[in-house]
């Protein structure tokens, strides 16, 4: 196992919009965000909504959003399209995919231990947030690339299964609820 700090090993991108001339077609608000869930489902559309000058953060495809406010919700996503999020969401990519694969940063951030780290470094009492500079000195062992590469793989995996299992329930509730009407059905 070699130890890590968190700061050396992902970096906070902070690659701005123009919001006067705005290319992008979506964005990411916290709301989006399903607790727990790295796959990102829901998304919002510029046209279709009045966005706060918060919305300021460009992000790609791959990159993981990371809500800062409240992070016992353990708000991470990551999106298979670019778009622009708020400046209080972090977009975070991997500095070195050897030492740390992109596929497994969500998985580490919604670890319970990053999780109380997070917290434990949480200002405020109402809306409690963390800086990208307070979690630089989270610590983490890694086993060698290989063995790093293999846990990636095995994490991606049991997700995929958790969202086909999802997708599965979501089905049978359609189901049954286009058969037997809502009545008596559990929302």
């Amino acid at each position: 196992m070699t130890k890590y700090l968190f700061g050396d090993l992902v970096r906070n991108c902070k690659e701005k919009v123009d919001r006067d001339n705005n290319p992008y077609e979506y964005f990411v608000a916290g709301d989006h965000m399903e607790s727990e869930r790295p796959k990102l489902t829901m998304r919002g559309r510029f046209d279709e909504a009045d966005v706060g000058p918060a919305f300021i953060r460009i992000f790609k495809p791959g990159q993981v959003l990371y809500g800062s406010r409240r992070t016992y919700l353990k708000k991470v996503s990551v999106a298979d399209f670019e778009g622009v999020t708020s400046n209080v969401t972090f977009v975070l990519e991997t500095k070195d995919e050897s030492i740390l694969p992109q596929r497994l940063l969500p998985f580490l951030l919604l670890s319970d231990r990053f999780t109380s780290y997070s917290i434990g470094k949480s200002k405020g009492s109402t809306n409690p947030y963390v800086l990208f500079s307070d979690l630089a000195d989270f610590e983490i062992d890694l086993p060698e690339p290989k063995t790093v590469a293999e846990i990636a793989d095995i994490m991606c995996a049991a997700e995929r299964l958790k969202e086909d299992y999802r997708s599965l329930i979501a089905t049978c509730d359609d189901v049954v609820k286009s058969q037997f009407g809502c009545r008596g059905c559990a929302a």
